[in-house]
């Protein structure tokens, strides 16, 4: 069934009218069952999704539609709220919408999506819909698009992501009734700041390959540019040597266990180099303060410490701060210092991480296998369409290796704290410092 035309009189002063580039409306109207709009920053995604939703729904009466997002934080945070501001309707606390002419709207992640049953669909939208690593779940809700008298239609928007999926069924045009637009940034700049305009061209230059894939549409820029920090970065950083000149700032960095299987974490760090590390199983949090207090002073008499507050670590920094020691607290989960660049304080501190690796001003021990191995696990999960860079859970990373990144987040935890701590006087000589950095590198210990 064909979607009806509409008539433009019928527009009243009250409705929001967007202007779209014409891949956005072309997506938006186009009567192709299974469109795709893939398109670089800037393009009016999500504007797009929720234009075609909108439509589906008003011109057919007692419609059924779902959006879809892979976690429900970026779901409740991001998409309903877009959705809240470009329409003017309210999401119950159902997480539904409800047209006056009997249309439902809902808005669901990736666990209540693969457990949907018996359900009729008339329309479904999966929004970043490369987050997904396999089309299971386009499948999946493409079999309920069951619902009469309406026009099918399974739709997507996201960025490229080398050949993955979204590559096979639309670009390589494996899927029936399937249809794709794209967009580069640059067919809507004159909409676009120009101040945005202008930090792309900073990319472009810095970071070559994240530019050709979220500006320039490129699908030939993906898998292993997600990566934040490279592998080969990594290798590079454990056969340096720094030897830092003064001041020096040094800090514990504690990462506490909140799992069974997660280890206590330490990590000694002068001026971006590694100088100890530890790690512990099954210990309260006194038991962790006193042995993270020991460390310290076997690491040079190191008076500053960046712990991971979140869960059992809060009481540790607590108790470090009631003994007067210089404690950073770090809540990953809270707002960056520059929310205009990061989505939250994860991603500041794994971009300045990346940041010191790839300019070659870090070092780490070469025997360190299980931090060599972390490093490299963390991916860019969506780089908003404003440029702000976002950084996978770690309970995804936990999922996909089997086990939590707990080396790699206390580490460059603490690389991020060093910025925020006072350069110590160290009380001994450089050249009897060093002997003190080959003592504790060689003690590195499993407790």
């Amino acid at each position: 069934m064909p979607i009806p035309v509409i008539d433009k009189s019928e527009i009243s002063p009250d409705d929001k009218v967007f202007k779209c580039i014409k891949p956005q409306g072309d997506f938006i109207l186009t009567n192709e069952r299974y469109p795709a709009y893939v398109a670089a920053w800037g393009t009016g995604k999500t504007t797009a999704g929720i234009g075609r939703a909108m439509r589906l729904s008003e011109e057919f009466d007692g419609n059924l539609g779902l959006i879809g997002r892979k976690e429900y934080t970026d779901l409740r945070d991001s998409t309903i709220k877009d959705f809240e501001d470009y329409t003017g309707f309210k999401v119950n606390s159902n997480r539904e919408v409800h047209l006056g002419n009997g249309s439902i709207i809902m808005f669901r992640h990736l666990e209540e999506m693969n457990n949907i049953q018996n359900i009729n669909l008339g329309w479904f939208w999966i929004e970043q819909a490369e987050e997904f690593d396999t089309d299971d779940i386009f499948f999946k809700l493409f079999g309920r698009l069951r619902r009469k008298d309406v026009l099918h239609s399974g739709f997507i928007t996201a960025n490229t992501n080398g050949h993955n999926w979204i590559y096979k069924l639309w670009k390589m045009r494996n899927l029936d009734g399937g249809i794709l637009f794209e967009a580069t940034t640059s067919d809507n700049a004159h909409n676009l700041s120009p101040k945005f305009i202008e930090s792309l061209e900073v990319l472009k230059i810095k970071k070559p390959k994240l530019y050709n894939r979220f500006v320039m549409n490129s699908w030939e820029d993906g898998d292993t540019i997600d990566i934040i920090i490279q592998p080969d970065w990594i290798n590079a950083a454990c056969k340096r040597d720094l030897n830092a000149p003064p001041p020096y700032r040094q800090v514990v960095s504690i990462d506490v266990a909140r799992y069974g299987d997660d280890k206590t974490i330490f990590y000694a760090i002068r001026n971006n180099e590694v100088i100890g590390r530890e790690e512990h199983e099954k210990r309260s949090t006194m038991e962790v303060v006193g042995l993270a207090l020991r460390f310290a002073q076997r690491s040079g008499g190191i008076e500053s410490f960046a712990v991971d507050e979140i869960g059992v670590g809060g009481g540790v920094a607590d108790r470090l701060a009631e003994l007067e020691k210089d404690v950073v607290f770090v809540n990953a989960s809270k707002e960056s210092s520059f929310p205009e660049r990061y989505y939250n304080l994860r991603a500041e501190i794994y971009s300045r991480g990346a940041d010191q690796f790839e300019q070659n001003k870090v070092q780490i021990q070469i025997d360190d296998n299980d931090l060599i191995e972390q490093l490299s696990w963390a991916r860019y999960k969506t780089i908003k369409s404003n440029g702000i860079y976002q950084v996978e859970a770690k309970e995804d990373i936990k999922k996909r290796y089997g086990r939590s990144p707990d080396n790699a987040d206390c580490y460059l935890n603490g690389l991020w704290a060093l910025d925020r701590i006072h350069p110590e006087k160290l009380k001994k000589q450089d050249k009897y410092m060093r002997s003190i950095k080959r003592e504790v590198q060689s003690s590195s210990m499993v407790v």
